[in-house]
């Protein structure tokens, strides 16, 4: 399938769970609900001709959901279209009189703030100018066809676009402030939030199904808030178990490429991976590649559909299943082109850990992504918001940045909904006026960074994996120069995070107008010796050498093992670092160059200690 992983490559996978944890409260992406207290009576809605014909309504349940509580719902008149944590679901009513079945103890409805991103309320570009318009995805509730989405962009005088590879459920359109909050206020709509300016460049599209529980699947708007529990040292202690793997690529390469997705999410949060002597033991991930039905009860659809699907760690499934990967062995997988193993492989490891997905494009976990992304201050802080270590107690150093935090929001009031708020810390980020168009390669931004919790830092990515630290000053103002642009739209986001791991969020698009004569190399490194990705070795220490180039210059080369340990090699062009510790297993190797103005590059290799 010739082109399929062009940049930006947008990959498909498909994430399980089944949630079982009882929960007294509810978690979208803009707030938090209390449930605590129960809806006494949990009221009977009547729908007709003088309110609405259709209608979504937000119940939950004492206990998890279960095949009983499925058909209560059907007989009571309602399709469940989604599921949300904890124990809750999203329902569709059609006309006549809805009573809850037993065991439902709150209901509620969206609000129109509940329907749109954090990601788009914090964009720059829209509080300046409300009419300012920029690419969104448009997510409708599962049971809204495509001739009912028609329907409503026809209401609301909008143009839906629908180009291939977009999922059933999402349409782009052009939209500013005014149009959103139009499109929110619909109860067809489900989620609003910010599109990938690739997809309206013709660019082949892939997307992920979404996550999918035994009731229903989880929407966009859902916030996912389990992962495995820490370990007494703090730390997540996970193995993992390879069964059959793909013929179309060779053996240990395949290894190896899964391998280092792990290390690029245990070298900066608490969680580690090590090899296990057994299929089905606890706190493990199986790894397989399958065709068609496999053993569970998602069977995969052959060449060009979904690459893979992940199910996720306990509480959210039960063991043995808890955490598994599976990817197709039908698709053309391939390393470092085409259907790359490391690009899936580090999506589906994200979703392994308790991640859900991103609304931000430039993130490793958002729903349509692209090939060879590196992780993002958000994928990293999502992360670790699952894996902090608890007040009062010390753990693990890690290199981390929080993800945005959504702003509060108002918990809607009335008979039906009790929610309240969880409120966020006021550290605010402002980011100062940028130019809509440039010629230039890379840019200057600035803006202030006021409130928090101390030691406030900034960091930036871009929506085509650039990212960086800016620069801050006594007084609040920072500066974050060299940022690179690529030819057509791209994406700024500054993220300011403190000590309380709180953050605040801002983002401007500036459009590059052409490539400029003469564009820097980028920053490369490689390794030399040893020759293979995946080494045997005796000795308990190894000696790893290879060469750097291009950038803005190479400063200095590091490695780190998987195990935690750090150094600096000798060199910058031709480089070699010595003495790298290696205990019996396996253990993977990353050495990154860094160039003058602090970008980097990196390269892995798996070494094996019997």
């Amino acid at each position: 399938m010739p082109g399929r992983w062009s940049a930006p490559r947008l990959v498909a996978c498909l994430c399980v769970i089944a949630w079982c944890a009882p929960g007294q409260e509810i978690h979208l992406k803009t707030r938090t609900i209390s449930t605590a207290s129960p809806q006494n009576p949990v009221a009977t809605i009547t729908l007709g001709s003088n309110l609405r014909q259709t209608g979504h309504e937000i119940i939950q349940f004492d206990h998890p959901p279960a095949v009983a509580d499925l058909d209560a719902l059907l007989t009571s008149g309602a399709q469940v279209t989604g599921s949300l944590p904890d124990n809750a679901l999203v329902i569709s009513l059609a006309g006549g009189t809805f009573t809850p079945p037993a065991g439902v103890v709150w209901m509620g409805q969206f609000e129109a703030q509940d329907k749109i991103s954090p990601a788009l309320t914090a964009n720059t570009a829209l509080v300046v100018s409300p009419n300012t318009q920029i690419p969104v995805i448009v997510e409708f509730h599962a049971d809204i066809d495509s001739d009912h989405q028609s329907a409503v962009a026809t209401s609301l005088g909008e143009t839906f676009l629908s180009p291939a590879g977009l999922l059933p459920q999402h349409a782009i359109v052009q939209a500013g402030a005014s149009d959103m909050a139009a499109l929110a206020a619909r109860d067809e709509v489900a989620y609003i939030f910010p599109a990938d300016p690739a997809m309206l460049t013709g660019a082949n599209i892939y997307s992920c199904a979404g996550m999918l529980t035994t009731s229903g699947p989880i929407a966009q708007y859902a916030n996912v808030t389990h992962g495995w529990d820490l370990d007494s040292d703090n730390i997540a202690h996970l193995t993992y178990y390879f069964g059959s793997l793909t013929p179309k690529a060779p053996l240990l390469s395949v290894e190896s490429e899964i391998l280092r997705a792990f290390a690029q999410w245990s070298q900066n949060v608490n969680v580690t991976f090590q090899p296990s002597a057994v299929a089905n033991a606890a706190r493990s991930i199986y790894i397989e590649f399958a065709s068609g039905a496999h053993g569970d009860a998602y069977p995969f659809d052959g060449p060009g559909g979904i690459l893979a699907h992940t199910f996720y760690p306990v509480p959210v499934n039960a063991e043995t299943i808890a955490g598994d990967m599976h990817f197709d062995a039908d698709e053309p997988w391939k390393i470092g082109g085409d259907t790359d193993v490391y690009t899936v492989a580090l999506h589906e490891a994200g979703h392994a850990i308790g991640l859900s997905h991103s609304d931000n494009p430039g993130d490793v976990m958002y729903p349509y992504y692209h090939r060879g992304l590196p992780l993002s201050a958000n994928d990293i802080g999502a992360a670790k918001q699952l894996y902090a270590v608890p007040a009062g107690e010390t753990g693990p150093v890690t290199v981390s940045t929080p993800p945005a935090t959504p702003a509060p929001v108002t918990p809607p009031s009335g008979p039906t909904n009790t929610g309240t708020t969880v409120q966020t810390n006021p550290l605010t980020i402002t980011l100062d006026a940028v130019p809509a168009t440039t010629q230039a390669i890379s840019i200057n931004v600035t803006g202030t960074v006021t409130g928090g919790t101390g030691g406030n830092a900034v960091e930036w990515q871009t929506n085509h994996g650039y990212t960086g630290t800016a620069v801050p000053s006594p007084s609040g103002a920072w500066t974050a120069a060299n940022i690179p642009l690529v030819t057509g739209a791209n994406a700024v986001t500054v993220t300011a995070f403190d000590s309380a791991d709180e953050t605040s969020t801002r983002s401007a698009t500036i459009t590059m107008q052409q490539a400029p004569a003469a564009a820097p190399s980028p920053l490369t490194i490689a390794i030399a010796s040893p020759a293979s990705a995946v080494v045997t070795v005796t000795t308990p220490t190894i000696s790893v050498s290879g060469s750097a180039s291009g950038g803005s210059g190479v400063t200095h080369v590091t490695w780190q093992t998987s195990n935690g340990v750090t150094g600096v090699a000798s060199g910058t062009g031709p480089w070699v670092a010595t003495g790298i510790p290696i205990p019996k297993g396996n253990t993977t190797v990353i050495v990154r160059a860094y160039d003058s103005k602090g970008a980097s590059a990196w390269v892995a290799l798996v070494a094996v200690r019997q």
